[in-house]
């Protein structure tokens, strides 16, 4: 009977341990996985360096393996985009907001609504950003940052003509063109054209301004309107009267920060990476630069704030390491550090850290007030869609501008080309 005994309870260690070391082995395999994660590359190199720093102390905190990639802004809706048909779309994956809708219906992201309450509990989101990614009553992704843009104008140059910082678009076309006129520099420059989200931006700024959109609040088209033929003239101008550069169909989204570092014009709006560069490399520039608001038109003074989130693969076999990674980086100490990196490049999501001392330094200040009173996003005032999505990453309104300063297109002739695109691209997705 002990031997019958002894050799039971060898028999049932035997087992447990074997079950022991299966569930030990099945631990081992989900609690090391790889992260796939695509990231916006600032153009604040030490800002990516901080977050590439931050993954590797998840990694030794976790187990768990991140490889990431970091995009250029007009790579990264062709990258998403190709990798969605390829079926490779990464684990997590920063994206603009205005695509966030295009991505659900496409069925791309996973709901992320639980981890939303958790860091809004905790550090609550602005009213504006959580209207931003609510898809259907859900929280498809994560707010990561806004990223508002202000003007940078040579002050040495202002005072020198006698000249004020241009508080309105009329005032700005007069002062710049003033500046080309009696210097070596060109006024005011920006990218119009492909590959370059900038352009885009600065047009739908100039449109807003003018009381221009492409729909209303209730997705009604509105585009063809006196405010947009407005606008298309007033840009074209800035080219035709050699205001800006030659050559700004073909920049980039470096070009107008090149442009103003390198001394070759006066005045460009941008986000804050120039003045990043300038307090490392180049205080003596830094000292003869002034940042201002955005001017005014008609219908007041706006900013694309180019709000970006952060959301989770729906095909991710590592669903709660994806949520652990996010819960990780939007720490608000460690989120800090990352907006303190980038030196003001992007601005904080997160209501409480807008009152941070570091908003009150006169070179950021004017970028947190752009972003808190002036703020919106690509497809306002209508709801952040995928149709607006698709004509921010297709350069429609870009398109548009070249009709007119390469092509020989009047500006009715470019709106109404620019209006079919649109209607084509909203009745894909009705």
């Amino acid at each position: 009977m002990m031997v019958r005994r002894k050799w039971i309870c060898l028999l049932v260690s035997a087992v447990m341990t074997l079950i022991a070391l299966g569930q030990f082995s099945v631990l081992q395999a989900q609690e090391k996985p790889t992260l796939k994660v695509w990231l916006y590359r600032s153009f604040v190199r030490e800002q990516n360096e901080y977050m590439e720093e931050q993954f590797r102390f998840f990694e030794q905190a976790t187990g768990i393996k991140i490889k990431s990639t970091f995009l250029p802004s007009e790579e990264i809706y062709r990258k998403w985009m190709a990798s969605i048909e390829a079926g490779t779309f990464p684990d997590v994956a920063e994206i603009w907001v205005q695509t966030v809708d295009q991505f659900n219906r496409m069925g791309i992201l996973m709901d992320l609504s639980d981890l939303y309450t958790e860091l809004n509990t905790k550090s609550p989101f602005g009213p504006l950003l959580e209207k931003m990614v609510t898809m259907g009553g859900k929280k498809i992704v994560i707010p990561l940052n806004t990223a508002a843009e202000a003007h940078y104008w040579r002050k040495d140059i202002l005072e020198n003509l006698g000249l004020s910082v241009p508080g309105t678009w009329q005032e700005l076309k007069a002062t710049a063109k003033k500046i080309t006129e009696n210097t070596s520099l060109y006024g005011f420059g920006s990218a119009l054209g492909r590959p370059a989200t900038d352009g885009e931006k600065f047009i739908q700024t100039v449109l807003w301004s003018h009381g221009g959109s492409i729909v209303n609040e209730k997705e009604e088209f509105v585009f063809k309107s006196k405010a947009t033929l407005e606008t298309v003239r007033y840009i074209a101008s800035l080219v035709e009267e050699e205001i800006m550069p030659p050559g700004v169909t073909a920049w980039d989204d470096g070009s107008n920060n090149r442009a103003y570092l390198t001394r070759w014009v006066a005045g460009v709006q941008n986000s804050a990476s120039i003045y990043a560069h300038m307090v490392k490399n180049d205080p003596a520039l830094l000292k003869n630069t002034v940042i201002s608001l955005i001017p005014e038109g008609p219908a007041g003074r706006f900013t694309d704030v180019v709000p970006h989130a952060i959301g989770v693969s729906k095909d991710t076999k590592y669903p709660e390491a994806a949520k652990k990674l996010i819960k990780f980086i939007m720490e608000p100490d460690r989120y800090q550090g990352w907006i303190e990196h980038g030196g003001g490049n992007f601005q904080p999501v997160y209501l409480d850290l807008m009152k941070h001392p570091f908003w009150e330094d006169p070179y950021r200040k004017p970028f947190a007030e752009m972003s808190l009173k002036h703020g919106v996003y690509q497809g306002w005032p209508g709801p952040p869609s995928a149709p607006r999505g698709e004509i921010f990453g297709t350069y429609v309104l870009s398109d548009m501008m070249q009709k007119v300063i390469l092509e020989g297109f009047t500006p009715e002739e470019a709106i109404d080309w620019a209006f079919e695109e649109i209607k084509e691209i909203y009745a894909r997705w009705k």
